[in-house]
């Protein structure tokens, strides 16, 4: 069985040299990866793939077929790194695989023009603009900016993957406006059981309240609609949100009793936030957000060349504070 099997990687890996195959190992993994390894991971993913349909060619991270399916790396690299056990490697990569044709499978026979049949599966994914611009395209998908640099993208949660929903295979059909379609696609969000925590630090010198919302898939997306799904995060004035990835979300309330914790928390965070979003295989952004009445906007945030980290709040804010002192 393990002669057949080098068999056919032999044969799939002569097949695949004339065509556009790229083995170069992603600048977010080489520290996960040596050469040799992140090449077998592939070549096994490949494998899986032509089990359903003919491989065509890698390249930016990206696998595609003939029929025009595409596969991104990201997601089933993030699950392998951790594990060295050939055998384990090969069933996280199979089972990957076949959880995506699956879901094709499913979205066929779902009848994606009948909304009824697909409401269950709304959701919502956040990406950063230049990733989103790049593999996901605006002409074709539902799309919101709630955050400055991100687009917020209608997708469906389908059992075994998320995909995007198509404007002109899918929306078209249904009737619905994208702010009705949008809420739909909230509400099932905040059905979803995500995982909370609020803890104090001592952030240069000041005891700050940080809260978490921690869940691999729908964190991100959840901390969208806060005042719905986590009133106890929101203060008087809103809150201070950060959003590095999709699996994680820094949260700080402003409130009249500590108004200005939120620089504090921003001042002693913003290392962390950009860890978190620079290790992690979809990172939303660096940036961090005041959420007050609902939306978000951005706050700025510079450093001098003495390290002094400086946060300008929005204008907004900054007459909410001031009027505490009157």
């Amino acid at each position: 069985m393990k002669n057949l099997f080098l068999f056919f990687l032999t044969f799939l890996c002569i097949d695949l040299s004339a065509q556009q195959i790229s083995y170069i190992v992603p600048e977010n993994y080489k520290n996960e990866f040596n050469s040799k390894n992140y090449k077998a991971i592939i070549d096994r993913a490949l494998l899986e793939i032509s089990h359903h349909e003919k491989v065509t060619s890698l390249e930016d991270g990206i696998i595609k077929t003939e029929s025009g399916f595409q596969m991104g790396l990201d997601n089933l690299l993030y699950k392998c790194k951790s594990e060295n056990d050939v055998n384990v490697l090969n069933n996280i990569v199979k089972e990957h695989v076949d959880n995506l044709f699956s879901s094709m499978d499913l979205s066929k026979s779902l009848d994606l023009k009948q909304f009824d049949k697909v409401k269950q599966y709304l959701s919502i994914r956040i990406y950063p603009k230049e990733y989103f611009e790049q593999y996901i395209k605006p002409e074709n998908s539902v799309y919101k900016i709630d955050l400055e640099g991100t687009y917020t993208v209608l997708m469906l949660d389908l059992p075994t993957a998320f995909t995007n929903v198509q404007r002109g295979t899918m929306f078209k059909f249904w009737n619905k406006s994208e702010q009705e379609v949008f809420s739909l696609a909230q509400k099932n969000i905040n059905s979803q059981k995500v995982n909370k925590l609020t803890q104090e630090f001592d952030l240069g010198g000041t005891k700050i309240e940080v809260s978490f919302i921690d869940d691999e898939t729908y964190a991100g997306s959840y901390a969208l609609d806060l005042i719905n799904n986590s009133k106890d995060f929101v203060g008087e004035l809103g809150s201070v949100v950060a959003f590095p990835n999709k699996g994680i979300i820094n949260i700080c309330k402003i409130t009249k009793e500590k108004p200005l914790d939120f620089v504090k928390f921003i001042q002693g965070t913003k290392g962390l936030v950009q860890k978190f979003h620079d290790e992690h295989p979809y990172p939303i952004s660096t940036d961090f957000f005041w959420y007050y009445n609902g939306k978000f906007k951005k706050i700025d945030v510079n450093q001098d060349i003495d390290g002094k980290i400086n946060v300008i709040s929005p204008l907004e804010l900054s007459k909410l504070l001031l009027k505490l002192k009157t």
